[in-house]
């Protein structure tokens, strides 16, 4: 008997959290003359169900933001015209809205423009969380112009971490050639919004984006989309992020880098092919008297730090965190009158994955 109870209790937990959702809308709020519809449906034919909704603005933390509990009767779809000023008075400005339950529902918005020609807007769909993406593209983007240029489109990007940790994210942007034409890393907080951005100001490039297109990598799954608006009637169209199936070349093999000190001078071999995220060997030894050895990154981040060393070698490895100038500089400041002059610097190159 009791171990029927035990599968009983299971079959009931197992419902429940089979049905429990949690569904991102991904742009909400008012900004301009630009507006948020909302609506949200219970397909139960036999119950009233509760939709927990909670507005997530800016990149920040927003674990502990208020929330809002919604009852949406049976069969029924509630309606939020200015979705934000009606579930979250006062808060204005833009962001994404997330709503859970441990009930099955569906969620969409709109947006608009509320302007003299009546413009359709764009359609938003729920976002579910398990959809959320580690690798994604965005693709048919297009920014050749401004407001009220006829005939040009100007494209925003933006997104959420359905999260409870940070997503260091890389994007890439590329041309209408297909070249890279910029690459930026981000962080995104617990369950922080990517506010709506120009792709151009984005990663402050003044490429040719006429046709361009973004690729992403996180270590967390992530939401990403695009927004692109007809310049002319200020339409938008939403583009959802697609998978990136694309695999990573293979992985470096570990590099090796031999430094050598001497009166007073550093001698350094192996430096000018590194990439961002080679795996790298320092071999280090002194040629005469005793010296150290410090290695610091782009970002001004400690990566090798040796007090004192002679002929002896002494082996670190490490990651390469980044693009960019690394200098190294001696720090034993006994070894003689040429202390000083014991600096240098090499150059680490973009990596051509992620």
């Amino acid at each position: 008997m009791r171990a029927r109870l035990s599968v009983a209790v299971l079959v009931v937990l197992f419902a429940n959290v089979a049905f429990a959702k949690d569904i991102y809308l991904s742009i909400g709020g008012q900004v301009g003359n630009f507006f948020t519809d909302a609506r949200i449906l219970n397909p139960s034919f036999d119950k009233d169900i509760v939709v927990t909704a909670r507005y997530l603005q800016g990149n920040q933390n927003n674990s502990g933001v208020a929330s809002v509990n919604i009852t949406v009767p049976k069969r029924t779809m509630a309606v939020y015209d200015n979705v934000v000023n009606a579930l979250f008075p006062g808060a204005g400005g833009i962001g994404a809205i997330r709503l859970t339950s441990d009930d099955d529902f569906v969620a969409t918005q709109r947006i608009y423009a509320n302007v003299e020609a009546k413009t359709l807007g764009q359609f938003v769909p729920g976002l579910d969380a398990t959809t959320a993406l580690s690798k994604g593209v965005l693709i048919q983007l297009k920014a050749n112009g401004g407001p009220g240029q006829v005939g040009t489109f100007r494209t925003n990007m933006g997104g959420a971490n359905p999260n409870a940790v940070v997503a260091n994210i890389t994007f890439k942007l590329y041309d209408k050639n297909n070249a890279v034409a910029a690459t930026r890393t981000f962080a995104l907080q617990p369950f922080g919004v990517l506010t709506p951005s120009g792709i151009g100001p984005f990663f402050s490039s003044s490429a040719d984006l006429s046709d361009a297109w973004i690729s992403f990598a996180s270590d967390q799954p992530v939401f990403m989309y695009g927004s692109i608006i007809d310049n002319g009637s200020d339409d938008p169209t939403f583009i959802t992020a697609s998978l990136d199936t694309g695999t990573a070349p293979p992985a470096p093999q570990l590099k090796t880098v031999t430094v050598t000190a001497g009166n007073w001078f550093f001698g350094v071999l192996g430096e000018e092919s590194l990439k961002q995220g080679d795996q790298v060997k320092f071999v280090i030894s002194a040629s005469e008297d005793t010296h150290g050895f410090q290695l610091v990154g782009p970002n001004g981040e400690n990566l090798i730090a040796v007090n004192s060393f002679g002929s002896t070698a002494v082996e670190r490895t490490i990651t390469l965190p980044a693009q960019g100038s690394y200098t190294y500089f001696c720090t034993f400041s006994l070894c003689g009158e040429g202390h000083s002059g014991m600096s240098g610097q090499f150059t680490v190159g973009e990596r051509a994955d992620y």
